[in-house]
C-alpha cells in the first residue's frame, strides 16, 4: 500500500458544525415520560396491525406556516381488534377521522391517538382508515439535530421550506404509526403548494397540476421507508439530470437546488456517482434504484431523507476547502459521503430500537474513513480521519440505552466513539478479509430491514468463531474507557486493564523496538521480559484505549 501523510483536518458532517451540537455532560439519559412510552413501545394498540401504505396529502400554506391535510392509512390487522393507535403531535388539531365514509370516534393521549371501532375488525383482515388534521407544525429549532420545519428565505428572499424529523419523529407534521420499525411498503406523498414553488418529496415524480394559483406535486415511494426519512422540500426548485449505470441499466438521478445554482450542482454533485460506487463496493447494492436517487438543496446542514438525500453544505469544496485542503485529490465533499452512505446504513439497515442508533451513525462514521483509505489506497488516511474524530468523544454515558423507551441515542458518542469501536474491532479481529465479509455480509443480508447491536455481533461471531460479547458489553453497554495501565523496569513490562467489565478480555498490540507484539492483559497485573533499555509504545492508534504509565 502507498503511504500519504496528510497535514489538514478532513470535516465530518458533526465536525463541520461543532459550534451547534451540544456535547459532554449536557447529554444525559431522556427522562421516561408517558409520551416516551406511548410512543416507544410496541404496544398491544400498535403491534395489532400492521402498516403496508401511507397515502399523504397535505396543502400549505407558506404565509401562515401551517398544513391542511389528510392520511389514509391502509393495514393489515395481526389480531382482532376495535381499537388502535396512530400518532399525531398534540399540537396538530384532528378533524375527523374516517372509516368505510363514517367517523370514528377518537381520543388522544399526549401524541398518541387512540381510535375506536364500531365493528371488530378481524385477524388477518385488510382495512383502511383516513385522518384528516390541520395545524401549525413545530418549528426546527437546530436542524437537523433539533428538528421539525424550517422557514426560511433563498439569497433573493424568496419562501424556501424543509422539513427534518429524526428523533422527533413524522408525526410532528403528518398521522402515522411512529416507531422505527413500522415502515409502509410503500408511500404516495401529495404536496400542495403555490404555483410559483416546487414541492419535492422522496421517490420518483409522478404528476404535477397547476389550478387556481396552486400546484399539485404528486411524489411514490416503491419500497420500504423510515416514517422519518419522508419528507417535503418547498422551494425555487430546478431539476439538474445526471445518469449512473448499474448492470447495463441507465438510471437517471434528478436532484434539485435553487434555480440560481442550476450550473454549479451540474457540476458538483456528480460526486455522489463515485460515492455510491464505493458504497456497492462494500456494503452491497443500492436498494432504492426503483425510487431513484437525489440530492436536494435545503436551508439546513442536510438529512439522510431515503432517495431523497438533502444537502446544505453550501457548496463548501468551491467555497475555499479545495483551494485550501484538496490541492491534489479533486472534490470530495464529505456531506455528500456521510448522507449518501445512510441510504445503506439507516435506510436500508435499520435500527430495531433507535437506543441502538449507532448502527445508523457509528457504522456510517466509520465507513467514511474506509472510504478515504479505499480511494487514497492507504489505511494510515483512513486512521487519520478517525484521528481528527477522537477529541470528541465524551464517554458520559453509553451508547445504547434502554429499548422500548423511544431512547433515539443520537449523541457524539454514538458517531464518533462508534466509528472508533469499529476501528478497534477490526483491530482486535486483526484479519481483514474477515473484516470487511462482516460487515458486507451484515448489510446485505439485512437489507431492508432491521437489526440491533445483538444481531451485529452475531454476525461477528460466526464469521470469527470466537464470542465477542465482551466487547460490546464494554464498548456499547458501558461509557468506560479502557485503560491499560503499565509500566517497565530494565527486564521486565509490566500491564494490566484499568476502567473495564470483569469480563473484558481483549487483546492489545505494543511496538517493542519497533516490532508489533500483541498481549492479552487482565485485570490483574501480568509481565514479560524485554531486553535493557526497550523502547515500548502502546499502539493506541489501532484501539480505542487510554493508555496510562504508572505514576
Amino acid at each position: 500500500m502507498k503511504k500519504i501523510i496528510f497535514s489538514f483536518l478532513i470535516c465530518t458532517l458533526l465536525s463541520c458544525q461543532e459550534e451547534n451540537r451540544p456535547h459532554g455532560n449536557q447529554y444525559k439519559l431522556p427522562e421516561l415520560t408517558p409520551n416516551n412510552l406511548l410512543i416507544g413501545n410496541l404496544n398491544e394498540n400498535r403491534s395489532s396491525y400492521r402498516v403496508s401504505y401511507y397515502d399523504i396529502n397535505i396543502d400549505f400554506n407558506i404565509e401562515k406556516k401551517s398544513l391542511d391535510g389528510f392520511v389514509r392509512v391502509k393495514a393489515e390487522s395481526k389480531r382482532d381488534l376495535n381499537q388502535l393507535q396512530i400518532d399525531l403531535a398534540e399540537n396538530l388539531d384532528i378533524k375527523k377521522i374516517t372509516y368505510k365514509n363514517q367517523e370514528l370516534s377518537f381520543t388522544r393521549e399526549f401524541d398518541a391517538v387512540l381510535i375506536n371501532f364500531s365493528s371488530t375488525i378481524k385477524k388477518n383482515t385488510m382495512f383502511d382508515f383516513t385522518v384528516f388534521y390541520q395545524g401549525v407544525p413545530q418549528s426546527a429549532d437546530n436542524p437537523p439535530w433539533a428538528g421539525g420545519f424550517t422557514w426560511s428565505k433563498d439569497k433573493d428572499g424568496r419562501d424556501w421550506i424543509a422539513v427534518s424529523c429524526e428523533g422527533e419523529g413524522a408525526r410532528i407534521w403528518w398521522p402515522n404509526k411512529d416507531h422505527i420499525t413500522a415502515e409502509g411498503d410503500s408511500v404516495r406523498m401529495v404536496y400542495t403548494v403555490p404555483s410559483n414553488m416546487v414541492a419535492v418529496g422522496n421517490g420518483k415524480l409522478r404528476s404535477v397540476n397547476t389550478e387556481n394559483g396552486k400546484s399539485r406535486y404528486e411524489w411514490f415511494v416503491s419500497n420500504p421507508i423510515n416514517n422519518y426519512n419522508i419528507s417535503v422540500q418547498i422551494g425555487n426548485y430546478v431539476a439538474v439530470q445526471d445518469t449512473i449505470m448499474k448492470d447495463n441499466t441507465i438510471h437517471y438521478m434528478n436532484h434539485y437546488v435553487l434555480d440560481y445554482n442550476r450550473e454549479l450542482a451540474s457540476n458538483y454533485f456528480t460526486q455522489s456517482k463515485e460515492v455510491i460506487r464505493f458504497y456497492e463496493k462494500y456494503f452491497g447494492d443500492y436498494q432504492w434504484y426503483e425510487d431513484g436517487y437525489k440530492l436536494i438543496e435545503v436551508p439546513y446542514l442536510g438529512m439522510e431523507h431515503q432517495s431523497a438525500v438533502t444537502y446544505g453544505n453550501g457548496f463548501s469544496i468551491y467555497n475555499g476547502v479545495r483551494s485550501k485542503s484538496w490541492p491534489m485529490y479533486g472534490v470530495i465533499d464529505p456531506l455528500i459521503i456521510h448522507e449518501t452512505g445512510h441510504e445503506w446504513f439507516g435506510n436500508s439497515v435499520t435500527a430495531s430500537d433507535p437506543t441502538h442508533i449507532w448502527i445508523h451513525e457509528g457504522l456510517q462514521v466509520y465507513s467514511e474513513a474506509i472510504y478515504f483509505e479505499d480511494k487514497f489506497d492507504s489505511y494510515e488516511v483512513g486512521v487519520h480521519y478517525l484521528n481528527t474524530l477522537k477529541n470528541r468523544i465524551v464517554n458520559d454515558i453509553p451508547i445504547v440505552g434502554n429499548e422500548n423507551e423511544n431512547h433515539w441515542a443520537l449523541h457524539g458518542d454514538t458517531y464518533m466513539k462508534g466509528a472508533w469501536v469499529m476501528h478497534t474491532l477490526r483491530s482486535v479481529i486483526n484479519n481483514d478479509k474477515i473484516w470487511f465479509e462482516i460487515l458486507k455480509e451484515f448489510m446485505i443480508e439485512n437489507a431492508k430491514g432491521f437489526a440491533n447491536t445483538r444481531d451485529f455481533f452475531n454476525k461477528v461471531n460466526e464469521k470469527t468463531g470466537k464470542d465477542y460479547w465482551y466487547f460490546a458489553e464494554q464498548y456499547f453497554y458501558s461509557p468506560n474507557q479502557p485503560e491499560l495501565e503499565y509500566y517497565q523496569t530494565k527486564s521486565q513490562f509490566f500491564y494490566k486493564w484499568n476502567n473495564v467489565n470483569d469480563n473484558f478480555i481483549m487483546p492489545l498490540d505494543l511496538l517493542i523496538n519497533g516490532k508489533e507484539v500483541r498481549i492479552l492483559p487482565s485485570k490483574n497485573y501480568q509481565s514479560f521480559e524485554i531486553k535493557k533499555y526497550s523502547q515500548i509504545e502502546v499502539m493506541d492508534w489501532k484501539f480505542y484505549v487510554m493508555p496510562k504509565e504508572k505514576e
